[in-house]
């Protein structure tokens, strides 16, 4: 290019105007780049952040935990015979557990977030449709989930309840016995009872001998429950037949096939099924 004439006479030379327009571009990319950056970190904080007052809608759910009942490893059927800790044969005739007052945490951050605390339900061996509970928690990542097996003591003695609470469901005593947190029942040619049947009604909201246990599960290494807006997480947790008899008491059907009535016998068992679960899978 040849340069006009009143560039000579302002004595500014080729170079400066080429140089000159191309300096503010470095500048401009930085600020629009800043700007991005902020929109982003602003974005993930609005994801994230547990305090940001995002609650999702009453009538939604964006997380899922699915229980499953099992001997061992082995999906549970009624139909099938096992062998216990003790080398004892058995089947299952019952399996039912109450699980509410569901807590998610965070270890990383050392947060815990209470989910859904007014909502109660039945897990029922026998029906597939009550192994899957929805809840609709704040978004964030979790890596623990917390939940008490049974009903709280308020509900214990909060009257006439209705849903999972009914006592149409089998799975309540008295006002002053209170609820049935958790129930297995089946038969064993060990039991010395009619039938050889076995029953273990396992209750106790108050007192020394208070029966409610809130076990803390973690994810399997690596894994997390990454709840986003708009996103929805599942969580899977077996929940096995065999912990109720062993660890840390022992339990025999030949020498106890029955137990349906608080007491001390009862927390005893509800020590053990209280590791009965298992957190096997995650998925976002």
């Amino acid at each position: 290019m040849i340069p006009s004439n009143n560039v000579r006479k302002s004595g500014m030379s080729i170079e400066n105007i080429i140089t000159l327009p191309t300096m503010k571009k470095p500048h401009l990319l930085f600020t629009s780049l800043f700007i991005s950056l902020i929109a982003i970190v602003s974005s993930c904080s609005k994801e994230y952040s547990a305090n940001g007052g995002y609650k999702p809608p009453a009538d939604s759910f964006n997380l899922s935990i699915n229980f499953t009942p099992v001997v061992d490893t082995i999906k549970l059927s009624f139909d099938s015979s096992y062998t216990n800790f003790w080398k004892e044969p058995f089947n299952v005739t019952y399996f039912k557990f109450y699980v509410s007052n569901f807590d998610l945490i965070n270890t990383d951050s050392n947060r815990i977030y209470h989910v859904n605390p007014d909502k109660y339900f039945l897990v029922d061996a026998a029906d597939s449709t009550s192994w899957s509970v929805k809840l609709a928690a704040v978004p964030f990542r979790y890596n623990r989930i917390s939940f008490l097996i049974g009903v709280d003591s308020i509900k214990n003695v909060s009257g006439a309840q209705t849903g999972a609470l009914d006592p149409a469901k089998g799975m309540f005593w008295t006002w002053n016995s209170g609820y049935i947190m958790a129930k297995l029942e089946g038969n064993s040619p060990v039991s010395s009872l009619t039938n050889g049947k076995f029953e273990y009604h396992i209750g106790g909201f108050s007192g020394p001998d208070n029966a409610l246990r809130k076990p803390t599960l973690l994810f399997p290494y690596g894994q997390f429950s990454e709840i986003l807006v708009g996103s929805k997480s599942t969580i899977n947790i077996n929940a096995n037949v065999q912990a109720w008899f062993y660890n840390p008491h022992d339990l025999k059907i030949k020498e106890t096939p029955s137990c349906t009535t608080p007491g001390p016998l009862a927390k005893d068992i509800s020590e053990n099924y209280s590791k009965m679960f298992t957190v096997t899978a995650i998925t976002n």
